[in-house]
């Protein structure tokens, strides 16, 4: 009966596997045919340099290589990134059934389920060493996309310019805001480490 309950789940983690991974893969093929048809492939907007594109990327890789290289980087960017797009999308106005409006949902949402699979698969947990990690990380990142952005004039991670948001009302104008986008991000994810710290230790 165990045996038979054990092949049953790892029946599942690779039909979810598979699913994740056509998700995804027919979402970015949404996402660059749009940029294509519309002669919207710009290097200021395409590149795979938001912090959604990039950890969806990421998932896609360690779903496709079984390996969790960057788990912890894409765990807290993923989920928290995840969430806040899903939370107030960023359509440009696009709706249903528009191309962009549903490779957005798609793709935040498997971004979102995707790691939460991979934590599971993986046997992740939270820990203080790899959150300290993933804020240098973070902080390198965010580092090398002013870089790109002041040279480029480009605005990826929203770094230049927010997107439109009654959430955002609040924050002051470029480059004010970029502290306070950077502390917010970073007590984002202390709190999601927080609470799944709590939770690992009442399991």
């Amino acid at each position: 009966m165990r045996n038979a309950e054990k092949i049953q789940k790892t029946k599942l983690k690779h039909y979810l596997r598979y699913i994740f991974i056509s998700i995804i893969v027919v979402q970015q093929v949404l996402l660059y045919s749009w940029y294509a048809m519309n002669h919207e492939w710009y290097a200021s907007d395409a590149l795979p340099l938001y912090p959604c594109r990039l950890t969806t990327l990421l998932v896609l890789m360690m779903l496709i290589i079984k390996r969790p290289l960057l788990l912890s980087f894409t765990f807290y960017w993923g989920l928290i990134g995840a969430f806040l797009a899903l939370l107030s999308p960023e359509t440009g106005q696009l709706g249903f059934p528009n191309a962009m409006f549903i490779q957005f949902f798609m793709g935040h949402s498997a971004l979102f389920l995707g790691v939460i699979y991979l934590a599971i698969l993986f046997q992740f947990t939270v820990n203080e060493k790899a959150l300290y990690k993933v804020y240098r990380q973070s902080l390198v990142y965010f580092g090398l996309l002013l870089m790109i952005n002041t040279t480029f004039n480009t605005n990826y991670a929203y770094l230049r310019e927010l997107p439109p948001s009654v959430f955002l009302n609040w924050v002051p104008s470029y480059p004010w805001y970029i502290p306070i986008e950077i502390a917010v991000i970073f007590i984002l994810f202390y709190l999601l480490y927080y609470v799944c710290q709590k939770w690992q230790r009442e399991i």
